[in-house]
């Protein structure tokens, strides 16, 4: 397969020179020419366009504002040809494929054409987005030589720091999964780590501007105001500071009990506690809750349900190294890490696969709905990531209520399928109430002043109609009843 390429220069001999050896080259098919940066970028946008051979400096556009402008062409490669080298180091911030320095020989082209081709090679395996980005990563510590790969303090990211080359490649929505590429990174063995330092952010959008308060235990109200309590050791008296202070002279304490006035911390008085009154409800307490507020998504949360991040620098390794110059095929798995969990399409796969078996044989088998009905208030309190751990240990729990013949997976969040094989519904019954049993133990134990409400349907799969219908008529039934 042939490589569509595309020169850019306002160079017209240069032009024609490159030409000559681009169509030389077995590997390479010349797409077009541009003179300038506004029609390389109609080019770009019109074409689909494998290797662009960009020159820096042109009369109306730069090179650079050329790939910041159609920087979301992927996965195009860049060979910048440039009269000199000073703008080297900038070019490789851009995840650039090489460098060539104006003149260069033939010899030096088809190295560079070969690092092209490799890494076409390597992008059949690697098309995923995060493939892309480790790469430019990789390739970017490779080539500045950095020693010790430091994420950056900044207010405008959603971390509060960034990642160079790194988080600048993530839509600001997603700009936490840097974190995660750069652990699966370090388990595939590219990067080594040292640990820095840790930070909390929002449970639901994973942003770290956050407002932290005391509230109200009763109303939840932040409307809360606090006073030192004494205790005065003579009289035993204790009560807030404002009982004691003199109103002719605010910096006195007098005892409203014994009306001795207090002198000596730790001598004839001390203060033993902080004492909190909401303004709202009046509810007076000695320990607030200390929550915190996204100033993103405006999510109020518990400060324990904040989710905790690690700052690392990275050092690369030398299959790192081989990973950046397109020796070592970098192949890792997408963020979804609920696929096996959530999964309606294998789950009615597996259903007509108990249909058709139902055809052929003479035994019964029972598909069951659990509604979870009243999760999503836990899960509005702990967050996306906490959600989804959660839906794991449920996951797994009834998988160990059933057995390997059987399937359960979750529809969505709140609802779970099963398909018990060769039970009847009389049978498939009780595994369905031990497994509901089960699963209000886990979440009532784990979650004070909660008690999980659940719902089921039970229905005997029959072979007279198709898995998508039976589904569809179980899902019915559980939202139809009371």
């Amino acid at each position: 397969m042939k490589l569509n390429s595309l020169i850019i220069d306002d160079d017209a001999s240069f032009r024609v020179l490159l030409r000559k050896m681009v169509e030389k080259h077995d590997s390479l098919s010349l797409s077009g020419m541009a003179g300038n940066g506004e029609q390389a970028m109609e080019l770009l946008r019109s074409k689909n366009i494998d290797l662009v051979f960009l020159d820096v400096q042109m009369p109306d556009m730069s090179g650079f504002d050329v790939l910041d402008a159609v920087k979301n062409i992927d996965p195009t490669q860049v060979i910048i040809t440039s009269g000199s080298s000073a703008h080297g180091i900038k070019a490789f911030d851009y995840g650039i494929t090489d460098y060539l320095v104006k003149p260069f020989t033939q010899e030096r082209f088809d190295e560079a054409i070969g690092r092209v081709l490799r890494n076409a090679g390597r992008n059949q395996y690697t098309t995923t987005l995060i493939n892309r980005i480790l790469g430019k990563v990789l390739l970017y510590i490779h080539t500045r030589d950095i020693q010790d790969y430091r994420p950056v303090p900044s207010r405008e990211s959603k971390l509060g720091y960034i990642y160079p080359m790194l988080t600048p490649n993530l839509d600001f929505r997603r700009e936490e999964k840097a974190l995660d590429i750069l652990d699966m990174a370090e388990q595939e063995g590219f990067l080594t780590s040292s640990y820095l330092d840790s930070f909390y952010t929002c449970n639901n959008c994973y942003n770290s501007y956050l407002l932290f308060r005391e509230t109200c235990p009763n109303c939840q109200s932040s409307d809360v105001e606090s006073e030192e309590q004494i205790h005065h050791f003579p009289c035993a008296y204790v009560g807030p500071i404002s009982d004691f202070q003199n109103s002719s002279d605010p910096t006195a304490l007098d005892c409203p009990k014994c009306e001795r006035t207090l002198k000596h911390i730790g001598v004839d008085y001390d203060k033993p506690s902080i004492i909190f009154t909401c303004n709202r409800c009046d509810h007076v307490f000695q320990n607030p809750v200390v929550k915190a507020k996204c100033n993103v998504c405006n999510s109020d949360m518990q400060v324990e349900n904040l989710l905790k991040k690690n700052l690392k620098s990275y050092q690369l390794t030398s299959l790192g190294r081989d990973a950046a110059l397109g020796k070592v095929i970098i192949d890792l798995n997408e963020f979804d890490d609920m696929v096996d969990v959530i999964d309606k399409e294998y789950f009615q796969r597996l259903l007509s696969k108990e249909i058709e078996r139902k055809k052929e044989a003479s035994f019964d088998s029972t598909i069951a709905s659990i509604q979870l009905e009243n999760i999503s208030a836990i899960y509005e309190g702990i967050g996306n990531q906490k959600s989804k751990k959660l839906v794991r240990e449920i996951f797994d729990l009834v998988n160990s209520e059933i057995n390997r013949s059987d399937e359960v997976v979750f529809q969505s969040m709140v609802t779970i399928w099963l398909l018990i094989t060769e039970k009847g519904v009389r049978e498939a019954t009780p595994v369905v109430q031990r497994i509901e049993k089960r699963i209000k133990e886990l979440v009532d134990d784990n979650f004070d002043d909660f008690s999980l409400t659940l719902s089921k349907t039970i229905k005997p799969v029959v072979s007279n109609k198709t898995a998508s219908e039976q589904l569809q008529e179980l899902n019915k039934i559980l939202l139809e009843s009371p």
